[in-house]
């Protein structure tokens, strides 16, 4: 196959993959990501007003390069913490889901081997059937009660 080949493969892909946008979904946090934006660029020009010093001066960056820098490091720890905070929430999730899971199989392996029991012994479950009471300091087997 030529590059002509390739090409016109490679646009028939694009041709089977374009279609209209119906829908755009927001980002999650918008409002929290923009407090942390705003708060970075507060930060920064309280950090200016203080002594009247300029950032040049001291840092050779200018105070727009400044609160672009504070900010994205703010940004890139929160997205992290939520990022965390996300992968906790699905560990405990699938960990929650095990754990009612084996305690539903042992609950269905005991009732099975009580109920095998049952038909395979006799005297268990004749045993299993009785109430077991206390007479005159004596314990007793007394059939259930039928209603």
């Amino acid at each position: 196959m030529g590059i002509f080949g390739i090409a016109k493969k490679g646009f028939g892909m694009l041709g089977k993959r374009s279609g209209t946008i119906k829908s755009v979904k927001p980002a999650k946090n918008l409002s929290t990501k923009r407090a942390i934006q705003d708060k970075a660029v507060r930060a920064v020009d309280e950090g200016t007003k203080l002594g009247g010093a300029t950032p040049s001066l001291h840092l050779k960056q200018s105070a727009s390069k400044l609160k672009r820098d504070a900010s994205k490091k703010l940004k890139a720890y929160s997205y992290k913490y939520d990022d965390l905070v996300a992968e906790r929430k699905k560990y405990n999730k699938n960990l929650k889901r095990k754990t009612i899971g084996g305690g539903a199989v042992a609950i269905g392996g005991t009732l099975a081997a009580h109920g095998g029991a049952k038909k395979k012994f006799p005297k268990y479950k004749k045993f299993m059937e009785r109430n077991i009471t206390i007479k005159d300091g004596k314990v007793k087997l007394v059939p259930y009660k039928k209603k």
